[in-house]
């Protein structure tokens, strides 16, 4: 199985959640479902100060509107440090990573635009 990014709100008139995946280009893809501890759960990319992405170690990532910037903070973060993060891991897929963040950025654009929010599941 694989993981996959959304961006979802709640209809401001009738109370109604949305959700939207992104099939164009495969721009829903998160990764492998493994990826939640080996990659966005490792202690690698928590000793770069993320606190969002680890947590898919545990539980399905549901970013709120009001932690956008935070959760965007973060994939900036990981995404200059791309390089050294995957060789901490033993990783040559530095492009696919920054694939996978640059997906988690279109979904917070999108969550944002609509006043919602992202889920990886």
């Amino acid at each position: 199985m694989s993981l996959v990014v959304s961006s979802f709100w709640i209809d401001s008139v009738t109370g109604e959640f949305h959700e939207h995946v992104s099939w164009d280009d495969g721009r829903y893809q998160a990764g492998l479902e493994a990826y939640r501890v080996s990659l966005w759960g490792s202690e690698a990319v928590r000793r770069r100060g993320a606190r969002f992405l680890p947590r898919l170690a545990r539980e399905n990532l549901r970013v709120e509107h009001d932690e956008l910037d935070a959760f965007v903070a973060e994939l900036d973060t990981l995404d200059a440090d791309a390089d050294a993060l995957c060789g901490e891991l033993g990783r040559d897929d530095t492009d696919r990573i920054r694939r996978y963040l640059d997906h988690f950025r279109a979904a917070a654009e999108l969550g944002r635009a609509r006043g919602g929010g992202v889920i990886i599941d």
